[in-house]
């Protein structure tokens, strides 16, 4: 038994580790350098490969056919004391890449068709180790996490008039998930699964100064399925393998905006967005093994085994303003600011789902030519550090902090 004791010595304290994720529970901040670099504040305006995640309303303005690549890197920098244990660590130095790859084409004057291929999630957290030993016994383990979801959106979008538009997109969702961490030895994770889910916008355009926005994307249910492993877990009898499944949802998410030109050359924008993390408040775990499940109850082993995801989140609203000057006809200049709070407690933070406030900070710019446009942007999230209580019911006691650095850029061509 010391020897079971070993391997789960203080496990409690990450029973709830999962994939590491970008701001704001699950989604990345957004999608096409122009946007990011107004901070995402496009929902009454986006032209570019940015409509596929914001709205796809702004497809039915496009005047010629399009195709855009945009390429982007989430560079996290964490860290985690909890002097109780002796612990001070840091996130090991790691690039996780998303991106996008949009085509649109008017069909008449009214109609519009594209499909578009982006990543509305998709980052992880890699930690080293050693430097955690003391939360698993003294020995060291792996402590990764990765989560990555690819959409593929078949889009319509109709012009109703010259100031109003409708569009609306099907979208492929399929997702990864791997997570590595201390169990009865190493813990493994890796699942994947689809789901379908749409995208519904508007935009209406009074004047040239002055535009509104309006998207809604519906909740998506999700089922992933794979396998996982226990190294140790023939130590207390059982299979180191097992069949695995979680269902979950992505919640709904809905946006809203308005951009106006106090200049000819200036654009202001700002947005509000609002995803119902409340009906993520637990992400189950079923395994084919009955062992494996009746192991989830051992007053032992629990810790160990009983791999349910107890997230308690609670919905976000977040905030957006954006501002573009046109330097002349080629050349732009964009800047933005986010607040983008957490939908987690304090008694389910972790280090591999490090739900954390952060305030975005973007800058950007861009060249348009008569038909190929190149975009850059770069956002830098600060986040606040969350101080858990060592208590029962918090799952990872200590100090928490992340900061991100997302940089990209967007590629697009014109036909004639």
């Amino acid at each position: 038994m010391k020897t079971i004791a070993r391997y789960v010595v203080t496990v409690v304290l990450i029973a709830c580790c999962a994939a590491s994720l970008s701001a704001n529970g699950l989604n990345l901040n957004g999608s096409g350098s122009r946007a990011m670099g107004m901070a995402g504040a496009v929902i009454s305006w986006t032209d570019d490969v940015s409509l596929f995640y914001f709205n796809p309303a702004g497809a039915a303005f496009a005047e010629k056919s399009w195709v855009s690549l945009f390429e982007t890197n989430l560079l996290p920098s964490g860290t985690y004391a909890l002097p109780a244990y002796g612990i001070d660590a840091k996130t090991n130095s790691k690039v996780y890449p998303a991106g996008a790859l949009g085509f649109v084409k008017p069909l008449s004057d009214k109609l519009t068709v594209g499909i578009g291929v982006y990543t509305p999630s998709g980052t992880g957290a890699s930690w080293d180790g050693t430097e955690l030993k003391n939360l698993s016994g003294g020995k060291p383990y792996t402590w990764q996490s990765f989560l990555g979801v690819f959409t593929v959106s078949p889009l319509l979008a109709y012009k109703v008039s010259d100031q109003l538009s409708l569009g609306a997109s099907i979208n492929l969702n399929y997702g990864m998930l791997k997570i590595e961490r201390p169990g009865v030895g190493q813990y493994e994770e890796s699942l994947n699964g689809i789901g379908f889910g749409a995208t519904v916008g508007m935009q209406y355009k009074p004047s040239d100064k002055l535009a509104f926005g309006l998207s809604y994307k519906l909740p998506v249910s999700v089922t992933l399925k794979g396998d996982a492993t226990m190294s140790g877990a023939a130590l207390v009898g059982a299979a180191t393998e097992s069949d695995v499944t979680r269902k979950t949802t992505l919640p709904m998410w809905l946006g809203a905006g308005v951009s106006f030109k106090p200049l000819d050359k200036l654009r202001l924008a700002f947005d509000v967005n609002w995803t119902n993390w409340k009906k993520l408040d637990k992400i189950p775990v079923e395994f084919s093994d009955a062992y494996w499940t009746a192991l989830m109850a051992h007053p032992a082993l629990k810790a160990a085994f009983d791999q349910n995801l107890d997230l308690k989140w609670k919905d976000c609203l977040q905030v957006r303003v954006g501002a573009e000057y046109l330097v002349n006809e080629q050349w732009s200049l964009r800047v933005g600011y986010m607040r983008d709070p957490s939908p987690a407690p304090l008694e389910t933070m972790n280090i591999l789902l490090p739900q954390i406030p952060y305030n975005m900070f973007t800058v950007g710019a861009g060249y348009t030519g008569a038909k190929l446009s190149v975009h850059a942007a770069v956002e830098i999230l600060r986040g606040q550090e969350q101080n858990v209580p060592l208590a029962p019911t918090s799952k990872m006691p200590g100090l928490h902090s992340m900061n991100l650095v997302v940089p990209s850029i967007t590629i697009a061509y014109r036909f004639d």
